[in-house]
């Protein structure tokens, strides 16, 4: 299995190592994402929060892109 390395800024709560991958990410709502942790150097698992402050969009924002090109008039 692959795996795909990106910079993150997280660090292990427990020992401080940056040595760390992200093994889940969920979607709690339209503003909040929580990720699983795991350190590679004391083997601890942490989560942590990231929450926007953006809208979540109307259903005619996400819709009008697609379907206008579909009205005959």
């Amino acid at each position: 299995m692959a795996s795909i390395s990106t910079l993150h800024h997280e660090k292990c709560p427990r020992c401080g190592s940056r040595l760390v991958s992200l093994e889940w990410g969920e979607r709690i709502d339209a503003q909040k994402v929580q990720d699983l942790w795991h350190c590679w150097s004391c083997k601890n698992e942490f989560v942590t929060t990231a929450t926007s402050s953006e809208m979540e969009p109307s259903v005619t924002e996400i819709t009008a892109p697609f379907f206008t090109s579909l009205v005959v008039e």
